[in-house]
């Protein structure tokens, strides 16, 4: 089992002999701002030393602004050289997986679904098809979506085994209204991550699994019953946070 701790990168390079020392396997976080400043050089340098301490990673690319699916070509032009860019530094750092909002809104797509989905093919082929050379998986977070079918029908129109899906289960708790069960029926044979945090329905909190109120001990029972082993990443806010998570989810793994 792997578990990974989301770590935004400029935190990881000022804290890399920590993160080395106490054996976190990071998921780490790329911005718009920090991709427009970082060196490719110091990326590779920085995940050779995680490599060489036996030590995994994932990236996460940035999401603020960003629209994959979009309708207005340029917008979905902008969006693409931003995703472009982190693949790239991904190849560079020889990543497992890059991490991605599909940007699925219901409020604005819902109407003009058929033109998201047409977008989002355009959009993420050449993508998946960079990933595949790279040996890098892409996934698709799942954010604002309420239910499963969205990204279910990009990946099965973008059909690749480097393209998949990764459960939120903050997101799902505030967003989703089809139970945790729909989601991974439809998607569980794609679903290589997932990204443990909680809240109390309302708002993106990023709590420590139990502090809020997602149901973990049945989602971690789903997951038992499918057969299910994704790759965990921790998504807390503040140190304590973070050790009360880990503790956590030794708990629900080992129940």
């Amino acid at each position: 089992m792997i578990i990974q701790v989301l770590i935004p990168y400029e935190m990881l390079v000022q804290r890399l002999d920590e993160v080395i020392t106490k054996t976190l396997h990071p998921e780490i976080h790329f911005s718009g701002a920090t991709l427009d400043c970082c060196d490719a050089g110091e990326v590779r340098r920085v995940t050779e030393a995680l490599r060489s301490n036996g030590i995994t990673y994932s990236f996460h690319a940035p999401y603020m602004d960003l629209t994959p699916g979009a309708v207005d070509n340029k917008i979905r032009k902008a969006t693409q050289e931003r995703l472009e860019e982190t693949l790239h530094l991904a190849a560079v750092a020889e990543a497992r997986a890059l991490v991605c909002h599909p940007g699925y809104d219901e409020w604005r797509h819902g109407d003009f679904k058929d033109l998201w989905l047409r977008g989002s093919v355009q959009m993420w082929t050449p993508l998946v098809e960079e990933a595949e050379k790279q040996g890098i998986i892409l996934l698709l977070e799942n954010v604002f979506e309420p239910e499963p079918e969205t990204i279910q029908m990009l990946l099965e129109a973008v059909d690749s085994p480097h393209f998949a899906f990764c459960f939120d289960t903050g997101h799902w708790h505030i967003f989703g209204r089809t139970e945790v069960d729909e989601w991974l029926q439809r998607l569980g044979s794609k679903m290589t991550e997932v990204h443990l945090h909680d809240n109390h329905g309302e708002r993106d909190e990023h709590l420590p699994p139990g502090d809020g109120t997602f149901d973990f001990g049945g989602f971690f029972s789903l997951l038992r019953m499918y057969q299910l082993s994704p790759v965990f990443t921790i998504e807390v806010r503040g140190e304590d946070a973070l050790r009360i998570a880990f503790e956590r989810l030794t708990h629900y793994v080992q129940a």
